[in-house]
């Protein structure tokens, strides 16, 4: 029987951070990636409606009372993107089969890295949906997205992740964030869309992670993924608006005490892919 946390209803997002260290070359682990890693996903899988990697240019993060210090796996310098439009994916034993019988290569390069930082969300909301969806499950444009599409309205894309400190400061976030935070966004020069997830999982590991799993126990929660045209949007003074009301003031609370871990990093990209098009190559 499979993990009940993934859901064929529940569309999601799998997000991978990771930072190849000392022990690595950045050559080897991009070719390993470009060549091997993503390409055996996007052409076995019809879940994986778009594929990413992405450059880390900036990262921030606080948990708990330090607030000075960042833990090892903010690190990572770069990040890979997939829009899965059904998390049965992961109860699929072919798809669990890659991890469980890795290529030599993979095995060895894995072995080496720093930071392998594995999360699987599931969608909250996305305003590129339409304004139909099956009761119970949120709007998502599931559509497959090309890679020159993605080079085209996401080159920069920003993801901000938050735990609250309880389930009341949650729906307050919760209420803010949609009707307030994500209206204002949208009128920030160069926005294209926003799309907020659930953690389901969490897994981290590397030359530099803690012990099992330790790390991935911290991972925040609630993860508000932005895309823009360019870099120039924190700039602009409809961005510093959205982060300047007195209503986030108040759900944040003083000093931020409502918000028990926060993660904030700005990417932009370095490859996308057609798995549409990787799909059909297969077939044939």
């Amino acid at each position: 029987m499979g993990d009940p946390r993934y859901k064929s209803s529940d569309s999601g997002l799998l997000l991978v951070f990771s930072e190849p260290g000392q022990n690595a070359t950045l050559e080897e682990f991009h070719d390993w990636y470009d060549t091997e890693h993503v390409p055996l996903r996007t052409s076995r899988f019809p879940e994986f409606r778009s594929a990413a990697r992405y450059q880390v240019i900036s990262s921030a993060s606080s948990f708990g009372s330090d607030a000075s210090s960042s833990p090892a796996w903010m690190t990572s310098g770069w990040a890979a993107l997939y829009t899965i439009s059904s998390n049965a994916l992961y109860n699929n034993p072919a798809y669990a089969n890659l991890r469980s019988n890795r290529s030599l290569r993979e095995a060895e390069l894995l072995s080496r890295v720093a930071i392998l930082d594995r999360r699987i969300y599931t969608l909250q909301s996305d305003t590129e949906a339409s304004s139909s969806s099956t009761e119970g499950t949120p709007n998502a444009s599931l559509r497959p997205q090309s890679a020159s599409e993605i080079e085209l309205n996401a080159p920069i894309v920003v993801a901000t992740s938050v735990t609250l400190v309880n389930e009341e400061a949650q729906k307050a976030y919760d209420e803010w964030y949609d009707t307030e935070h994500v209206p204002m966004l949208m009128k920030v020069p160069g926005w294209k869309r926003t799309r907020r997830f659930v953690l389901i999982d969490a897994f981290i590991n590397g030359k530099l992670a803690g012990k099992e799993n330790e790390d991935g126990k911290s991972v925040p929660t609630c993860l508000g993924l932005h895309e823009y045209e360019n870099n120039d949007f924190a700039s602009t003074p409809e961005y510093k608006a959205a982060l300047n009301t007195e209503w986030r003031r108040k759900v944040m609370g003083q000093d931020d005490k409502n918000v028990k871990a926060r993660e904030r990093r700005v990417m932009k990209l370095y490859r996308a892919w057609d798995p549409e098009t990787a799909l059909k190559e297969q077939a044939n």
